[in-house]
């Protein structure tokens, strides 16, 4: 392996954006090693080919981390759960995967609009009634992605919020090693805990009732319940808390088309896009072993070697998105790959859509004159999803 290792986390751009180094690393180190808060070095992936092939390639990398001294970023976070679909490769993670699809797809989602608008207006009147200006991320995103999971999940708050806190602690990036490993297992009981609350009495009507069905059946092992749960959760709140923050805050640093929106709501889909495109949700990814060995641009990636491919590296690469930095909502192309690629393609990808349409439309509905209250916004990087630590709003 090269002597020049870089070490996580590279400097990010502004606002969200990835670290301007994946450029260069693009054109002249494609395959570059990189020292995580480990200390193990994973190979990372700048270029969008790369990275799609990778994710597509099953029969020499594999997903299933759960192995005992398995590659990890900081310590054994969500990698190291067996039986969740995050783990597996086809055909068990297809086999799994095929139980969820019907709760996630562009037309059952739909179902859910109601009462994401429903929390979203609640909350936005004890924003108005509250005081001004005020932290957007605390009174807005986290608790309408917090209150809205439960809804879908139909999973206690109380029991929800306890695990959003291990959550955030099972995939800091500076934590050590015993206290990410502690949050993981916490989430873990917490996942047994939200399966025995529902068990006996529900039925197949939504994701979690799907899978207690499928036990029953022998579909899916006990293993793969409780993982697939913890799946569930780890999905359903940090992902959609961070682009309500960061898409609001890069909507606001431009006016034109912060104006165009209010003229003409019609444009939210196409800016929805380009906002997925141009944040995703984190620098990196979950990282992929190679199970042989593998030359790619002339470097050798050994056996049991990970990679990473972040998705975002991928969305910024000029050879498909031209000038990448550019925020440009009229783009013709749109931001699935921020959802991955290949098997692991986000389940959840039209509720995300969905959820963030209505989010922000209702917020810029309500408060049209919204505005940035301070110019310089701190951002959390610590974290798997990149987000405003604080959103200082005002209106």
């Amino acid at each position: 392996m090269s002597a020049d290792i870089l070490d996580w986390p590279l400097p990010p751009g502004p606002h969200g954006t990835p670290p301007p180094l994946y450029e260069t690393l693009r054109r002249k180190r494609p395959v570059c090693p990189v020292r995580m808060p480990s200390g193990e070095v994973m190979w990372l992936l700048t270029r969008r080919e790369d990275i799609c092939a990778v994710a597509t390639d099953h029969h020499r990398f594999t997903r299933n981390l759960t192995y005992p001294g398995a590659p990890r970023i900081a310590g054994e976070d969500f990698n190291s759960v067996k039986g969740g679909i995050f783990n597996l490769d086809p055909p068990d993670h297809t086999r799994i995967r095929t139980i969820l699809t019907p709760y996630y797809t562009r037309a059952a989602v739909t179902r859910y609009a109601s009462t994401i608008r429903a929390l979203a207006h609640t909350l936005l009147d004890e924003m108005i009634q509250g005081p001004n200006p005020a932290d957007l991320m605390t009174g807005y995103a986290e608790p309408l992605a917090l209150r809205f999971n439960c809804d879908m999940l139909r999973i206690p708050l109380e029991l929800r919020s306890r695990y959003l806190e291990c959550f955030r602690t099972q995939t800091s990036q500076t934590a050590d090693g015993a206290t990410i490993a502690d949050a993981t297992a916490q989430i873990s009981a917490l996942a047994r805990t939200v399966v025995d609350t529902h068990d006996g009495t529900v039925t197949a009507e939504h994701p979690i009732g799907a899978l207690l069905a499928a036990r029953r059946e022998g579909t899916i092992s006990e293993e793969e319940l409780i993982g697939t749960v913890d799946y569930l959760m780890v999905t359903g709140v940090d992902p959609l808390i961070s682009p309500t923050g960061t898409f609001v805050v890069t909507v606001l640093r431009h006016p034109r088309y912060h104006h165009g929106l209010a003229a003409d709501p019609d444009r939210w889909p196409a800016t929805i896009e380009e906002l997925l495109r141009y944040h995703h949700n984190g620098y990196l990814s979950n990282p992929r072993v190679a199970t042989q060995d593998i030359t790619l641009h002339g470097q050798t990636i050994h056996a049991g070697q990970a990679v990473i491919t972040p998705f975002l590296a991928a969305c910024w690469d000029p050879d498909r998105y031209p000038k990448p930095g550019k925020f440009d909502p009229g783009r013709s192309t749109d931001g699935s790959l921020t959802f991955g690629h290949g098997a692991h393609y986000c389940l959840g990808s039209s509720l995300a859509r969905l959820y963030l349409d209505i989010a922000l439309r209702e917020l810029f509905a309500r408060l049209p004159d919204l505005a940035l209250a301070v110019d310089d916004i701190p951002w959390d990087e610590n974290i798997l999803f990149t987000r405003p630590a604080l959103l200082p709003v005002t209106w």
